[in-house]
């Protein structure tokens, strides 16, 4: 399979002689540049921020706990692993690949709100690391009462973070991955703060083209990445931002969950299902805001639709099914209304009432079956707005999954749902840069020429590379 098969079918580690070289470093404040020996010096990471809305002031401390390489299909790729400490808050942990090439690059942020690390030097990653791959009671979260609770556990090594990332380190971006650490316990605050700890460390970091920095999650993560983005310091604050159906609203969150499952979802064995998955997420909410929004004392203010859309000044594109069980999908309805412009959504829509009794719960079957569709249109919008402006941008796709989902888009809009959303994605892949490169297959096509023969072959279109990108911006065929 090639690099680009292996992001897009799963995020799989890209090779299978991917290995490390670990150095252990003196816990410090300065951070090394790839190409530098590890005691090289940055600018003083204790700097005020002046931008975070929601951010702190205090002195930021960084610590190199080791560095390494990953090698990729032979080429290798240094990183370091770091703690990143402010007072008063517990610490916060990232892998940074700086960019290999000399003078600034682009960044990719990545949040990773599950990921189990193993090298922190703290007990609870050290537990958790001895516990093979599963489910497991939620035993490290403060409040755990002793129930049966269970999260999943997956460990991720600084290898398997360098094939997940690969896609932006062969486009030469630097790329941060910042964890959440779910299963160490903590709260919604928490996992903000380990968010904008991340964000700060780009201030410092070397080789940073601060003004093309992009960020990314998907569930948890989108609430990690939309969140991080309002609490960015000024000079570091992404120009673009993608989330997947993103949690957005925490008061919507636990109404849907208290009112709107109770009220569709008739079978208690499935309402079962909902109340054990949701269960360690409630407690993490109610830990920062007090309980239910009902409760005395409760405080949802910083944590709304309404409260993020007042903050955010970073444009971010949205996935979003209707049949989105874990996050609904009118949690994003409601941000773009408040939002405005600084939001654009993708809806995928089903155009017909959902069983809730036997829907999964899952983000939404649709998004699962278009993936090979779903990751080019976001990658492709990722790419083309950090990409310099005569780079080549590899794509991947699978064109089975776009055609499909091309189809299902020209049945629905015939039947008088609003579609129109697919438009502005799909022309951002004719973008002169943008190459498409088919996973199964090998194929190598420029996105003008692939748009057309797609558009084309659905809508019985006479389209071609040089007018397909023109078209594409009044609209989807009629």
């Amino acid at each position: 399979m090639t690099v680009l098969g292996a992001v897009l079918l799963g995020g799989l580690p890209l090779a299978c002689d991917t290995g490390s070289e670990d150095t252990r470093e003196d816990g410090g404040v300065s951070l090394p540049d790839a190409s530098t020996p590890p005691d090289a010096g940055v600018p003083d990471a204790g700097a005020p921020e002046d931008g975070g809305s929601d951010a702190g002031t205090a002195e930021l401390t960084v610590t190199v706990l080791s560095t390494g390489q990953a090698t990729l299909e032979g080429e290798v790729w240094p990183y370091q692993l770091l703690r990143l400490e402010e007072p008063g808050k517990a610490p916060s942990y990232a892998q940074w690949f700086p960019p290999k090439k000399p003078g600034t690059w682009p960044v990719m942020v990545l949040t990773r709100p599950y990921d189990g690390i193993a090298w922190t030097g703290e007990a609870v990653d050290a537990r958790w690391a001895a516990r093979p791959n599963g489910l497991y009671l939620d035993d490290s979260e403060p409040n755990f009462d002793g129930g049966a609770h269970y999260i999943a556990y997956s460990q991720s090594t600084p290898e398997s973070i360098a094939g997940e990332s690969s896609i932006y380190l062969r486009h030469d971006f630097g790329v941060l991955a910042i964890f959440g650490r779910f299963y160490a316990g903590g709260d919604i605050q928490n996992d903000r703060d380990d968010m904008a700890l991340g964000m700060r460390f780009l201030t410092v970091a070397e080789g940073v083209d601060r003004a093309r920095i992009g960020i990314f999650g998907g569930s948890w993560g989108g609430f990690n990445a939309l969140y991080a983005a309002v609490d960015a310091p000024a000079e570091v604050r992404p120009k673009v931002g993608v989330a997947l159906y993103p949690l957005s609203d925490f008061e919507h969150q636990v109404n849907y969950l208290d009112v709107v499952v109770p009220s569709r979802v008739t079978d208690p064995v499935m309402r079962g299902h909902y109340e054990t998955f949701f269960e360690p997420y409630s407690r993490r909410i109610f830990a920062t805001t007090g309980g239910r929004p009902s409760a005395p004392g409760a405080d949802y203010s910083r944590w709304t639709a309404a409260h993020l859309a007042s903050k955010l000044e970073v444009p971010f594109f949205v996935i979003h099914e209707d049949r989105d069980a874990l996050v609904p999908y009118e949690q994003t309805q409601s941000l773009v209304a408040a939002a405005g412009a600084w939001v654009s959504p993708l809806y995928v829509m089903h155009g017909a009432p959902a069983d809730w009794n036997t829907s999964p719960l899952s983000h939404g079957p649709l998004v699962e079956a278009y993936v090979g569709a779903m990751i080019p249109l976001y990658l492709g919008h990722l790419l083309t707005e950090l990409g310099a402006p005569a780079q080549l941008l590899a794509v991947p796709y699978l064109q089975a999954h776009l055609r499909t989902y091309l189809q299902d888009v020209r049945d629905l809009k015939r039947r008088g749902l609003d579609m129109e959303g697919a438009a502005p994605r799909l022309r951002t892949l004719t973008d002169a840069r943008v190459v498409m490169v088919e996973v199964s297959t090998g194929r190598l096509v420029y996105g003008a020429e692939l748009m057309a023969e797609e558009v084309n072959a659905v809508w019985g279109t006479p389209y071609t590379a040089s007018t397909i990108r023109d078209a594409l911006g009044v609209g989807l065929p009629p």
